[in-house]
């Protein structure tokens, strides 16, 4: 016993200090052994079955799952396509063969097929989602534990330290030697979908930090809805097809293509489709006989319906004299956003492309929204003729309508004319408020790596809101500005900040303008990426008006409200949230900054029940000084769940509480 006494700490501390090489061994195998294998293609075939267990009307709210909302219950589809390593960080799959039952040939989410390539060795096993504890700045969120298997094969458990969507659990086989981890298993939930993987890796050095076989079994649960699944993929597949090979229909050739063959179950899923497939080809040909020829075949209500669905949840694309076209969802949550300052907000996005070859096309991006609080409709239409994709060259004609602008002298002249008159009593009539139309002619290029040029002119008409209060007055009732625009983007170091440079200035006379200013505006911005899915974001800018002898509306190209949502990573880091929407026009100069921390795990998610849903939390800080005010700060803090983005912000003027508000959007299904 005395033995065991004095030898026992040596022990254990020998046997930690194994543990720990082995430790240090995975977390350095990609630098040490595959670090200079990147890029590549690799030809994958994938598989997967869906098990609609329990399903309400609740379904047809879910993007991509809208198709299995009715009808069967049990589904199958088979893909066959390359793989494309863009680099050891991400991969990139084309569909080239494709099998499938889902009814009007939909495929599932890329939300559950990313889940069959996983990236062990990287920060994230999914681009920017998961920490992988196979990195080893991520060991601070896991607790390891090891143990012997057999041979050069080690048992290595992990496990999260606290209960969070980010983290997963699981445990790997290691050779001992080199560090290679040769199979894992996780467990984890996020997004909506709980999930259990099972990966096989390669095993030559140009493979081994890529998966070379991997199973996924995924349950999805939302609103009462649940759907199991089963994915396989593998890679490394014998055969090439042909790049011109683009999601191509074809049992036959799945059938030669096939790495795995099928299981009962499967094959019982493909015999039922193919006889409920034959029935209904033998309607058809029967109501084809009886139907008059001449007669067109008419949708049915089925049909219909069906189609006004889909557009309300899913995206929607076409085809149609040799042009794109799409649709954004008409009930998108990530576009629907409310703040107290500038109430609720709702938009939709329209496309259209049309290529005359690879480096010469049109695209047209119209973006409608109505802002509820002002009750005013809003449009922003990019032309687009893109002619030097490499260089990004292209000339573009913007048609679209602004916030509501209020004049900077309108007021001070009215009060000047009529001393008697209060401010509020201008302010009810809405004199000093003009809504902005205008149209942009631009072109831009990238003349260096380092500098980028867009140059052109822009033409506003502003008219009063209230016309006949305005000839009350005796004021102008419509201004107009004619201005050539010149903006350089400079970014001369590789992981420097970005710098924004504009120029604009009003010229009198030309298509009736009668206004006449000069604005410079400066901008910088960078973004820190540190480990562990931590950012910070900094940002800042000054712009100024130089010509004071005419009068003129204060209209900044880098410092205005903002009028349609545009989800929470555009415009969160960047703008001011509490600020009063007359702020942005009454001064001839400002000065702005911005910074905010981003980070999966840093209060909220350390709270119980609800710690474990919160994606990413992040803390703001926000720093303005104009003309005649003294300076005005915004601090604030906001959570990413799956459902919602929500974020509690106060304003200060002067180092003494001003305001207080909330702010939200939807972020259910952001990525389906």
């Amino acid at each position: 016993m005395v033995g065991m006494f004095i030898f026992m700490p040596a022990i254990c501390f020998s046997q930690a200090i194994k543990d720990s090489t082995i430790l240090e061994k995975m977390w350095s195998y990609k630098r040490n052994f595959a670090s200079n294998h990147i890029g590549g293609t690799t030809n994958s075939y994938m598989r997967y079955t869906l098990n609609t267990e329990r399903r309400n009307f609740t379904m047809f709210l879910v993007p991509t799952l809208y198709a299995v909302a009715k009808g069967d219950r049990k589904y199958i589809s088979e893909i066959y396509g390359k793989t494309e390593i863009v680099d050891t960080h991400s991969f990139k799959t084309k569909l080239q063969i494709i099998s499938n039952t889902i009814p009007h040939d939909r495929q599932v989410s890329e939300a559950f097929t990313d889940y069959l390539t996983p990236n062990i060795y990287d920060q994230t096993l999914y681009e920017d989602r998961l920490l992988s504890p196979f990195y080893r700045s991520n060991r601070f969120y896991y607790k390891y534990s090891i143990d012997n298997v057999n041979g050069n094969l080690v048992h290595v458990s992990f496990r999260p330290k606290l209960k969070n969507t980010q983290l997963v659990k699981g445990y790997a086989l290691v050779n001992k030697n080199t560090g290679r981890v040769v199979y894992t298993m996780y467990d984890g939930e996020f997004d909506m979908l709980k999930f259990h993987i099972d990966v096989v890796l390669g095993t030559d050095d140009t493979s081994s930090i890529l998966p070379q076989r991997c199973t996924s079994d995924l349950n999805f649960n939302f609103m009462g809805n649940r759907i199991s699944s089963h994915f396989l993929a593998t890679y490394n597949a014998p055969t090439t097809l042909p790049d011109s090979l683009n999601e191509y229909e074809s049992r036959p050739m799945i059938e030669s293509l096939r790495t795995f063959q099928l299981n009962e179950e499967e094959k019982e899923i493909y015999r039922l489709h193919d006889e409920e497939e034959a029935l209904e080809e033998a309607r058809r040909n029967k109501e084809k006989e009886l139907e008059d020829t001449l007669k067109p075949k008419r949708r049915t209500l089925g049909d219909v319906l069906f189609d006004i669905g889909d557009k309300l949840v899913t995206s929607s694309h076409a085809d149609a004299m040799g042009a794109d076209f799409s649709l954004s969802p008409i009930l998108n949550p990530q576009y629907i956003s409310y703040s107290r300052s500038r109430g609720l907000s709702y938009k939709i996005q329209l496309g259209v492309r049309y290529s005359w070859n690879k480096k010469r096309y049109l695209t047209i991006n119209p973006q409608i929204g109505y802002n509820f609080k002002i009750k005013q409709f809003f449009h922003y239409t990019p032309i687009r003729m893109t002619y030097n994709p490499k260089r990004n060259g292209y000339a573009e004609l913007i048609i679209a309508n602004d916030n509501r602008i209020s004049h900077y002298s309108i007021k001070q002249a009215i009060q000047n004319m009529y001393p008697e008159m209060e401010d509020k009593d201008i302010e009810r009539v809405n004199v000093n408020y003009f809504t902005d139309n205008y149209i942009k002619a631009l072109n831009n290029v990238v003349a260096y790596d380092w500098l980028e040029i867009k140059a052109g002119v822009v033409y506003h008409i502003r008219k009063a809101d209230n016309v006949q209060a305005m000839r009350d007055f005796n004021m102008p009732t419509s201004y107009r500005s004619f201005a050539p625009t010149l903006t350089l983007y400079i970014s001369p170091w590789r992981r420097g900040p970005y710098l924004t440079v504009n120029y604009e200035r009003s010229i009198k006379g030309i298509l009736g303008s009668n206004l006449e200013y000069e604005r410079y505006e400066f901008d910088a911005s960078h973004k820190f990426k540190l480990d562990r899915l931590r950012h910070v974001n900094l940002k800042g800018g000054f712009g100024l008006y130089t010509n004071k002898e005419t009068s003129y509306f204060l209209d900044y190209a880098n410092f205005r409200d903002q009028n349609l949502p545009g989800g929470w990573e555009d415009e969160w880091s960047g703008n001011f949230q509490l600020l009063n929407s007359e702020w942005y026009n009454t001064s001839r100069y400002y000065l702005r900054g911005h910074a905010s921390y981003e980070s999966p795990l840093l209060v909220c998610s350390f709270l119980p029940l609800i710690g474990k849903y919160i994606e990413r939390e992040t803390i703001y800080f926000s720093l303005l000084s104009i003309q005649h005010t003294r300076p005005y700060a915004e601090v604030g803090y906001g959570v990413t769940t799956r459902f919602i983005s929500i974020g509690a912000f106060g304003s200060f003027l002067n180092g003494k509480p001003k305001e207080f508000g909330l702010k939200f959007t939807f972020e259910l299904f952001r990525k389906w």
